[in-house]
């Protein structure tokens, strides 16, 4: 008798203490300082949007499913491809500031070339 008063009392703390266990492995983990998500990244480089805007001079075409800038010497990306693809296979002026680290012009006009 005393033997299962014993295992009985046992089971009866084991199944008292197992939830308290269990909500205890539930609750997220503070994030460490060594976790990805809580790296701080840098500033994204914004030097193109302070430089002032030039005149580009070349032919719109499509390249690998994307409207860019050909001139002579170079090929550039443009970010408005809506306005671009309205000049496709045309020569056109491209008004807008230049990304240097991309070769992306940010598009503010695009014209027929004169």
């Amino acid at each position: 008798m005393r033997k299962n008063f014993s295992l009985l009392a046992t089971l009866a703390l084991a199944a008292a203490l197992s939830p308290a266990a269990f909500a205890q492995q539930d609750q997220p983990a503070q994030p460490r300082q060594s976790d990805p998500q809580t790296q701080s990244t840098p500033a994204p480089d914004t030097s193109a949007d302070t430089q002032t805007p030039k005149s580009f001079s070349g032919t719109v075409v499509k390249m690998d499913k994307q409207y860019v800038l050909k001139t002579d010497t170079t090929t550039y990306r443009l970010d408005d491809q809506a306005k671009a693809k309205h000049f496709s296979g045309k020569q056109v002026t491209v008004n807008g500031t230049l990304d240097q680290s991309t070769s992306m012009i940010r598009v503010s006009d695009i014209q027929p070339a004169s």
